[in-house]
């Protein structure tokens, strides 16, 4: 065995199942067994757990519960070469994270501890989330291996010696054959710390892996905090003799400038002034909360056992989860995320806090494209469809995420399609987040509801079958339908010019040959098709887009407010987010009661230097308002034209977008303001716009009228005259 990943556990509730989900949704070659001990939990914690057949539990009563000693017992029921130590808290945060964990480890011989990166939970608080980053950024953004070079430093330097003995065994790995030699001390708090600080002592070295994430954050009321902090200011204390409150009027002194530190953190975020208020509220509460906490644990030392049970008692959140105490000191029950939406959300926390460049495995990403090993085609599965009247066609996509429009589209003229008599079936390419066939099913219709039930949808291509036509509809799909035979025809539904996604390099290249395999091309829109066929010979069609009438119509501006929407996409090069953001810094400054309105991604991370309000990832209806309700919507697509503008101008809106040849298909200078790449002139322009606001007027009567002759149900006639045909024309071929 590998690795054995062991959880305390007590009342974990819905947060722990998508602890196990996650955990069992990695993507690893690593043998793994997962070991729960549980101290007497009475709500659906052991179900939950039982509800994972894999798992081995053991059941001990609550008064033996300790942190050192429950994990020693833990992972004394496990024979990994590594143990793993999460809370039920503590949601693995990328679908490598074991694997990344692993490999960290495995550096050199000396590696006893490994501890992973915590990551905010979406809805933490702006404090803890700047701290939580800070702090673990603050061990680098890459593999980092530390040691006791410095023993002379190490007994004199607090900062020296506390990083070299932080650990948090929510998320931290240790070597089975040292640990077992020098198990968990069985303390009541800051067992992982004072085990690091042995292994250093030792000689041994620990390394820190951000490419190993978890979420793991709280939400506390400022008096809970002031619990939290007695605890952790009494261990770092017994651990390393940090002193946190030398003397009291330094302390009160060191208090006001973090109180000061963190208001000024507050007003330069991008909050509303009622906001800022409440926050800066906090910010008092917070800090004074922890203030006294660090005042408590410095006179903690100096009682009696007996005060210091007292002092326990009143203040200690350990001594409140040891005697399960509920009640007004409990902190709120957190919010729980599925999982899957943690690991999209975690990729754009990746790109902040670490460096990409070395966990990247060439052959392991990239050998399909050397795989040319043809799966044959079988005359006797042919035979066997001859005499059935409706053509069966095999899509293959990439495994879908939440919102993904490619995939909408994909979906919405497969169930076209599906009514007008052919037969579709759906597999997803190399699948990491879903594992059956059921659950991928599952997760389409919930997230994609307009796919029609009768479609079969296969989790990973190994068992497919003979279809009349294979469809690959991504650069990295086509190499797989490249390889498959048995079929008839083969197509490729391209959506956008995938090259550009990339700089000019491998990857590039490795989307344009795609173009050369001699695949049947349906293409979104004309300039798609003519640039396919020019350019690379490759025979195509071309279908238009539309909108789902039923979401998108023309609505009333509901007040005279200037605004200009953007819909802004960070993680979508394509989407240019910087000239977006640079271009509304100079609108703001030429148009002072501008307000600024964000949807389409999180842009929580980024300092941006102007008001604006963010609604995120939103509804197809919220989103149709927001078009409604803006004066100017703000549209860059850098490569193919996207559904968004005529989603916008089907709502009432005005779109702005760059002229290029990829926008002409559907952008003029009747339905939208047409702009260049600048983001002075861009600005400039819009500004004149906003001035002189008759002048949208036209553009938006003209747009709604444009938006309405388009038809979905036309665009799917074409498409399913363009599949008839090609497996028509191949089967005369004799192909």
């Amino acid at each position: 065995m590998d690795v054995s990943i062991c959880i305390p556990t007590k009342n974990g509730g819905e947060q722990l199942r998508q602890v196990l989900e996650a955990i069992f949704h990695q993507r690893t070659s690593l043998a793994y067994e997962v070991i729960c001990v549980d101290s007497g939990s009475t709500d659906q914690t052991l179900e939950i757990i039982r509800s994972f057949p894999e798992i081995l539990l053991r059941e001990i009563p609550a008064e033996e519960f300790g942190h050192g000693k429950t994990r020693n017992l833990a992972a004394s029921f496990g024979s990994g070469e590594y143990i793993i130590f999460l809370t039920q808290d503590a949601v693995p945060a990328s679908d490598s994270w074991m694997e990344q964990m692993i490999r960290a480890m495995r550096l050199n011989d000396r590696i006893v501890l490994g501890f992973g990166i915590h990551y905010p939970y979406p809805d933490c608080n702006l404090l803890d989330r700047r701290d939580i980053l800070s702090l673990f950024c603050g061990f680098g953004r890459t593999n980092t291996i530390f040691r006791l070079d410095d023993p002379e430093k190490f007994e004199k330097d607090e900062v020296y010696r506390h990083t070299l003995i932080f650990s948090s065994d929510n998320n931290a790995c240790v070597r089975r054959d040292v640990f077992e030699q020098n198990p968990y001390p069985d303390v009541e708090f800051a067992e992982d710390q004072i085990w690091t600080r042995r292994m250093m002592e030792q000689g041994y070295s620990k390394v820190y892996c951000p490419y190993a994430p978890v979420y793991h954050s709280h939400n506390y009321p400022p008096r809970e905090y002031a619990r939290r902090y007695f605890d952790q200011y009494k261990g770092m204390r017994e651990i390393n003799g940090y002193d946190s409150v030398p003397d009291f009027s330094t302390a009160v002194r060191e208090a006001k400038q973090l109180i000061k530190n963190d208001i000024v953190y507050v007003r330069q975020q991008p909050l509303n002034y009622g906001q800022k208020f409440r926050w800066a509220k906090y910010v008092m509460q917070r800090d004074s909360a922890r203030f006294r906490a660090g005042w408590r644990a410095a006179r903690y030392q100096k009682l009696s056992a007996a005060g210091q049970a007292r002092m326990d008692r009143r203040y200690s959140q350990q001594y409140d989860q040891r005697h399960w105490i509920k009640g007004a000191r409990a902190q709120a029950t957190p919010m729980v995320w599925n999982y899957r939406d943690l690991w999209d959300y975690g990729k754009e926390l990746a790109l902040a806090t670490t460096e990409q460049g070395d966990v990247l495995h060439v052959e392991e990403e990239y050998g399909f494209v050397l795989n040319t090993e043809e799966i044959p085609f079988r005359q006797e599965d042919f035979d066997r469809q001859k005499g059935d009247q409706h053509l069966i066609l095999n899509w293959v996509i990439p495994e879908p995420t939440k919102g993904s429009g490619g995939h909408q589209t994909i979906f919405r003229f497969v169930s076209a399609l599906q009514k007008r008599g052919l037969r579709n079936r759906i597999y997803i390419l190399e699948p990491k987040l879903i594992r059956t066939d059921l659950e991928a099913a599952e997760y389409i219709h919930t997230n994609f509801p307009l796919l029609d039930q009768d479609v079969e949808i296969c989790c990973g291509c190994g068992r497919m079958i003979f279809c009349h036509g294979i469809v690959a509809t991504s650069w990295k799909t086509a190499y797989f339908v490249r390889r498959f035979m048995n079929t008839v025809s083969k197509f490729y539904f391209v959506q956008d010019f995938e090259p550009w996604f990339y700089a000019v390099g491998s990857e590039y290249k490795f989307a344009e040959n795609t173009y050369r395999f001699g695949f049947r091309g349906i293409t979104a829109g004309d300039w798609l098709k003519t640039k396919l066929e020019r350019e690379f010979q490759m025979a195509c069609g071309s279908f238009h887009f539309s909108y789902d009438k039923e979401i998108y119509y023309p609505r009333k501006k509901r007040d005279s407010k200037k605004r200009v929407f953007f819909y802004a996409r960070p993680i979508t090069p394509r989407r240019a987010w910087e000239l977006g953001v640079l271009t509304l810094k100079k609108l703001a400054e030429l148009v002072p009661d501008l307000e600024v309105v964000f949807a389409g991604g999180d842009v929580s991370k980024y300092d941006i230097p102007f008001a604006y309000k963010s609604a995120g990832i939103v509804t197809p209806a919220e989103l149709a308002d927001l078009y409604a309700q803006s004066d100017i919507s703000l549209v860059m697509s850098i490569t193919n034209l996207s559904l968004v503008p005529l989603e916008v101008m089907a709502s009432g809106g005005v779109v702005a977008t760059q002229e290029d040849e990829n926008n002409s298909w559907v952008i003029d200078h009747r339905n939208a303001i047409i702009i260049d790449c600048d983001p002075v002139h861009i600005a400039e322009t819009l500004a004149e716009y906003l001035r002189m606001p008759e002048k949208l007027e036209p553009l938006r009567e003209y747009g709604i009228h444009f938006a309405q002759q388009t038809d979905w149900e036309a665009e799917a006639d074409k498409v399913y005259r363009m599949f008839v045909q090609g497996v028509q024309e191949d089967l005369e071929r004799g192909k």
